[in-house]
């Protein structure tokens, strides 16, 4: 069994699960629509698979959110402009420092601080 990922990707995954309950989906409905088996979203939603950029744009999609929703509530979060890319930036649980870099990725953003990366 693989073990447990970053805290960001276990409250990614509740944020999932949060907004899919709300909307009154099962499970299995979400996943069709995601074209995906029920075990994989549920591997999301329990934060034991990384969620690809463009699962992440497909999600906001289908549940009609922004990609800020999955973010909502973190402290410590913001969004990095380089010119090798915009990464999202953030301190795990554990302290580790964490980038993630966004890709194709289109919304409304809000309550974010942009830093300039060193």
């Amino acid at each position: 069994m693989k073990p447990k990922l970053t805290s960001i990707e276990a409250y990614i995954g509740q944020q999932i699960r949060k907004r899919r309950v709300s909307l009154n989906l099962k499970q299995h409905d979400l996943a069709k629509l995601l074209k995906i088996t029920p075990q994989q979203l549920s591997k999301y939603e329990r934060g034991m698979d990384k969620l690809p950029p463009y699962r992440l744009y497909q999600l906001c999609k289908v549940l009609s959110v922004t990609p800020n929703f999955f973010f909502e509530g973190l402290e410590g979060i913001s969004i990095c402009l380089t010119e090798e890319g915009n990464w999202l930036a953030y301190e795990n649980l554990k302290g580790q420092k964490v980038h993630i870099k966004l890709c194709e990725l289109y919304g409304t953003v809000s309550d974010v601080k942009v830093v300039q990366k060193d």
